[in-house]
Protein backbone atom coordinates (compact mmCIF):
# COMPACT_ATOMS: atom_id res chain seq x y z
CA UNK A 1 0.00 0.00 0.00
CA UNK A 2 1.62 3.32 -1.00
CA UNK A 3 0.18 7.11 -1.12
CA UNK A 4 -0.81 6.88 -4.54
CA UNK A 5 -3.20 3.99 -3.72
CA UNK A 6 -5.38 6.46 -1.60
CA UNK A 7 -8.61 8.56 -2.42
CA UNK A 8 -9.36 11.95 -1.10
CA UNK A 9 -11.84 10.72 1.02
CA UNK A 10 -9.69 8.32 2.53
CA UNK A 11 -7.29 10.56 2.58
CA UNK A 12 -9.72 13.00 4.78
CA UNK A 13 -10.43 10.11 7.37
CA UNK A 14 -6.80 9.05 7.98
CA UNK A 15 -6.48 12.95 9.20
CA UNK A 16 -9.83 12.31 11.29
CA UNK A 17 -8.61 9.38 12.74
CA UNK A 18 -4.64 10.93 13.72
CA UNK A 19 -5.93 13.92 14.81
CA UNK A 20 -8.55 12.10 17.45
CA UNK A 21 -7.23 12.63 21.19
CA UNK A 22 -10.14 10.61 22.89
CA UNK A 23 -9.16 7.17 20.71
CA UNK A 24 -5.56 4.96 21.41
CA UNK A 25 -3.05 3.70 19.34
CA UNK A 26 -4.94 0.56 19.44
CA UNK A 27 -8.27 2.09 18.39
CA UNK A 28 -6.41 4.24 15.70
CA UNK A 29 -4.54 1.04 14.10
CA UNK A 30 -8.57 -0.52 13.99
CA UNK A 31 -9.97 2.59 12.35
CA UNK A 32 -6.65 3.36 9.67
CA UNK A 33 -7.02 -0.78 8.61
CA UNK A 34 -10.72 -0.23 8.17
CA UNK A 35 -10.30 3.09 6.15
CA UNK A 36 -6.62 2.53 4.27
CA UNK A 37 -8.54 -1.35 2.75
CA UNK A 38 -11.97 -0.19 2.90
CA UNK A 39 -13.10 -2.91 5.18
CA UNK A 40 -16.40 -2.48 7.47
CA UNK A 41 -15.69 -2.70 11.71
CA UNK A 42 -16.64 -6.31 11.41
CA UNK A 43 -14.51 -7.39 8.30
CA UNK A 44 -11.45 -5.60 10.77
CA UNK A 45 -12.62 -7.86 13.58
CA UNK A 46 -12.48 -10.83 11.86
CA UNK A 47 -8.94 -10.68 11.06
CA UNK A 48 -6.34 -12.69 12.29
CA UNK A 49 -3.68 -11.84 13.98
CA UNK A 50 -1.26 -12.28 11.45
CA UNK A 51 -3.81 -10.84 9.14
CA UNK A 52 -3.84 -7.45 11.58
CA UNK A 53 -0.08 -7.32 11.70
CA UNK A 54 0.27 -7.58 8.26
CA UNK A 55 -1.84 -5.02 6.92
CA UNK A 56 -0.91 -3.06 10.11
CA UNK A 57 2.89 -3.15 8.67
CA UNK A 58 1.40 -2.19 5.64
CA UNK A 59 0.44 0.79 6.61
CA UNK A 60 4.06 2.29 7.09
CA UNK A 61 3.92 4.77 4.18
CA UNK A 62 1.71 6.96 6.74
CA UNK A 63 4.85 7.89 8.12
CA UNK A 64 6.29 9.11 5.29
CA UNK A 65 4.97 12.81 3.45
CA UNK A 66 3.22 12.16 0.16
CA UNK A 67 4.76 13.19 -3.18
CA UNK A 68 3.24 14.36 -5.82
CA UNK A 69 2.87 16.81 -8.99
CA UNK A 70 -0.16 18.41 -10.46
CA UNK A 71 -2.07 16.66 -13.38
CA UNK A 72 -3.79 17.75 -16.22
CA UNK A 73 -6.83 15.13 -16.27
CA UNK A 74 -8.64 13.22 -13.26
CA UNK A 75 -10.54 10.12 -14.07
CA UNK A 76 -13.10 9.04 -11.15
CA UNK A 77 -16.69 7.48 -11.27
CA UNK A 78 -16.22 7.02 -15.18
CA UNK A 79 -16.03 10.75 -15.49
CA UNK A 80 -13.27 12.90 -16.31
CA UNK A 81 -12.52 16.54 -15.49
CA UNK A 82 -9.93 18.91 -16.93
CA UNK A 83 -7.50 20.46 -14.25
CA UNK A 84 -7.57 24.66 -14.88
CA UNK A 85 -4.51 26.07 -13.93
CA UNK A 86 -4.49 29.30 -15.57
CA UNK A 87 -6.60 31.48 -13.24
CA UNK A 88 -7.67 34.10 -15.80
CA UNK A 89 -9.70 31.91 -17.90
CA UNK A 90 -11.94 31.19 -14.23
CA UNK A 91 -14.80 33.10 -13.76
CA UNK A 92 -14.65 35.42 -10.74
CA UNK A 93 -17.68 33.53 -8.99
CA UNK A 94 -15.08 30.67 -8.77
CA UNK A 95 -13.12 32.51 -6.49
CA UNK A 96 -15.64 33.96 -4.20
CA UNK A 97 -16.95 30.03 -4.01
CA UNK A 98 -13.03 28.60 -2.90
CA UNK A 99 -13.09 31.52 -0.34
CA UNK A 100 -15.36 29.52 1.82
CA UNK A 101 -13.61 26.23 1.74
CA UNK A 102 -10.19 27.67 2.80
CA UNK A 103 -10.87 27.63 6.73
CA UNK A 104 -10.55 23.89 6.57
CA UNK A 105 -8.28 22.89 3.87
CA UNK A 106 -8.34 19.10 4.43
CA UNK A 107 -11.94 18.95 4.99
CA UNK A 108 -12.72 21.04 2.40
CA UNK A 109 -10.22 19.43 -0.55
CA UNK A 110 -12.92 17.67 -2.23
CA UNK A 111 -14.65 21.04 -2.57
CA UNK A 112 -11.90 23.36 -3.98
CA UNK A 113 -10.48 20.89 -6.16
CA UNK A 114 -14.40 20.87 -7.35
CA UNK A 115 -13.70 24.84 -7.95
CA UNK A 116 -10.74 24.18 -10.11
CA UNK A 117 -12.24 21.61 -12.57
CA UNK A 118 -13.56 21.49 -16.32
CA UNK A 119 -16.22 18.25 -16.60
CA UNK A 120 -15.07 17.01 -19.99
CA UNK A 121 -17.88 15.26 -22.19
CA UNK A 122 -17.32 12.84 -25.30
CA UNK A 123 -18.25 14.41 -28.94
CA UNK A 124 -19.88 13.25 -31.34
CA UNK A 125 -16.25 11.88 -32.65
CA UNK A 126 -15.83 9.90 -29.50
CA UNK A 127 -13.29 12.56 -28.17
CA UNK A 128 -13.57 14.73 -24.79
CA UNK A 129 -14.18 18.05 -25.04
CA UNK A 130 -14.70 20.53 -22.28
CA UNK A 131 -18.58 20.17 -21.39
CA UNK A 132 -20.40 23.39 -19.48
CA UNK A 133 -19.32 23.91 -15.44
CA UNK A 134 -22.42 24.19 -13.44
CA UNK A 135 -22.28 25.89 -10.80
CA UNK A 136 -25.24 24.30 -9.46
CA UNK A 137 -23.68 20.58 -10.05
CA UNK A 138 -20.73 21.46 -7.29
CA UNK A 139 -21.51 19.53 -4.75
CA UNK A 140 -21.85 16.63 -7.50
CA UNK A 141 -18.09 17.80 -8.92
CA UNK A 142 -17.07 17.92 -4.82
CA UNK A 143 -18.23 14.26 -4.66
CA UNK A 144 -16.60 12.43 -7.42
CA UNK A 145 -13.25 14.40 -6.39
CA UNK A 146 -13.66 12.82 -2.86
CA UNK A 147 -13.03 9.12 -4.72
CA UNK A 148 -9.52 10.57 -6.61
CA UNK A 149 -6.23 10.11 -6.17
CA UNK A 150 -5.37 11.72 -3.21
CA UNK A 151 -1.89 13.20 -4.81
CA UNK A 152 -3.39 14.19 -8.59
CA UNK A 153 -6.15 16.61 -6.57
CA UNK A 154 -3.74 17.77 -3.43
CA UNK A 155 -0.67 18.57 -5.53
CA UNK A 156 -2.78 20.33 -8.26
CA UNK A 157 -4.46 22.72 -5.78
CA UNK A 158 -0.87 23.47 -4.08
CA UNK A 159 0.09 24.45 -7.76
CA UNK A 160 -2.97 26.20 -8.59
CA UNK A 161 -2.63 28.11 -5.41
CA UNK A 162 0.63 29.07 -5.77
CA UNK A 163 0.17 30.28 -9.31
CA UNK A 164 -3.32 32.00 -7.74
CA UNK A 165 -0.72 33.85 -5.33
CA UNK A 166 1.29 35.20 -7.91
CA UNK A 167 -1.98 36.41 -10.14
CA UNK A 168 -2.90 37.83 -7.26
CA UNK A 169 -0.51 40.23 -6.69
CA UNK A 170 -0.10 40.77 -10.04
CA UNK A 171 -3.82 42.03 -10.65
CA UNK A 172 -4.83 43.46 -7.28
CA UNK A 173 -6.21 46.65 -8.77
CA UNK A 174 -8.18 44.44 -11.04
CA UNK A 175 -9.38 42.48 -8.07
CA UNK A 176 -10.22 45.07 -5.92
CA UNK A 177 -11.98 46.78 -8.49
CA UNK A 178 -14.00 43.66 -9.66
CA UNK A 179 -15.08 43.45 -5.97
CA UNK A 180 -15.93 46.97 -5.46
CA UNK A 181 -19.01 46.01 -8.08
CA UNK A 182 -20.69 44.44 -5.15
CA UNK A 183 -20.79 46.84 -2.95
CA UNK A 184 -18.28 46.96 -1.20
CA UNK A 185 -15.74 50.01 -0.63
CA UNK A 186 -12.27 50.10 -1.72
CA UNK A 187 -10.54 49.52 1.83
CA UNK A 188 -12.97 46.69 2.36
CA UNK A 189 -11.98 45.47 -1.07
CA UNK A 190 -7.90 45.64 -0.08
CA UNK A 191 -8.48 44.04 3.02
CA UNK A 192 -10.25 41.24 1.62
CA UNK A 193 -7.15 40.60 -0.93
CA UNK A 194 -4.55 40.98 2.18
CA UNK A 195 -6.79 38.11 3.91
CA UNK A 196 -6.68 35.97 0.95
CA UNK A 197 -2.88 36.29 0.34
CA UNK A 198 -2.66 35.43 4.07
CA UNK A 199 -4.69 32.02 3.57
CA UNK A 200 -3.17 31.17 0.50
CA UNK A 201 0.55 31.47 2.24
CA UNK A 202 -1.21 29.08 5.09
CA UNK A 203 -2.14 26.57 1.67
CA UNK A 204 1.60 26.86 0.11
CA UNK A 205 3.38 24.62 2.55
CA UNK A 206 7.19 24.56 1.23
CA UNK A 207 7.77 21.36 2.18
CA UNK A 208 5.02 19.53 0.45
CA UNK A 209 5.09 21.73 -3.15
CA UNK A 210 5.38 19.21 -5.95
CA UNK A 211 9.13 19.85 -7.34
CA UNK A 212 7.83 21.44 -10.30
CA UNK A 213 10.67 24.09 -11.84
CA UNK A 214 9.33 27.36 -13.08
CA UNK A 215 10.08 26.65 -16.96
CA UNK A 216 6.91 24.16 -16.66
CA UNK A 217 4.42 26.71 -15.00
CA UNK A 218 3.98 27.68 -18.39
CA UNK A 219 2.87 24.09 -19.51
CA UNK A 220 0.49 23.88 -17.25
CA UNK A 221 -1.07 26.97 -17.67
CA UNK A 222 -1.77 26.41 -21.38
CA UNK A 223 -5.15 25.29 -22.64
CA UNK A 224 -4.82 21.51 -23.56
CA UNK A 225 -6.91 18.61 -22.77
Amino acid sequence: MKWNNISVWQYQNIVKTLANKQDDEIEKSFKLIGIIYNMTENQVDSLTQAEYKAKLKECDFLNSLPEGKPVKIIKVNGKRYRLIYDVTRMPFGRYVESKAFVGDIYGNLHKLGATMVMPQKRNLLGLWVDDKYDAAKHEDYADDILQANFQDVYFSLVFFYQVFRNWIEVTRGYLVAKMMTTGQTKEQCNQVVVNLCSILDGIIQPNLLPTTKISELSKFMTDQQ
